[in-house]
């Protein structure tokens, strides 16, 4: 793109998925944010500001990888929880003695 000029709507985004590959082989290795700004604006891969560079990085650290074969292979299923429930309280096996029929001295 021509010095100067904005990027157009949405063409930053593009820049950036096209290049994370190597963005984020170049953040593994070490370099720093700006220096990777720098090499590929110097080889014209990238055309946004810095500001909105590092706000692509810190967004996609939030997300999950995609899912490809490489992040699949080895990976068990995460196995589903039971559907929780309310705690079930018990009566004792005893029945409750009538009332009438009790003898007061034998309760207590």
């Amino acid at each position: 793109m021509t010095a100067g000029k904005p990027v157009r709507r949405y063409m930053a985004r593009v820049e950036f998925l096209t290049c994370k590959e190597a963005i984020d082989s170049m953040l593994a290795k070490g370099f720093s944010r700006k220096l990777i700004h720098e090499r590929l604006t110097a080889d014209g891969r990238c055309t946004m500001k810095y500001n909105t560079f590092c706000e692509f990085i810190s967004n996609a650290k939030k997300l999950p990888p995609t899912s490809s074969p490489k992040h699949t292979e080895g990976c068990q299923p995460v196995p589903a929880r039971p559907p929780r429930q309310p705690g079930i309280i018990k009566a004792e096996s005893k029945t409750f003695p009538d009332p009438r029929a009790m003898d007061p001295n034998d309760s207590f």
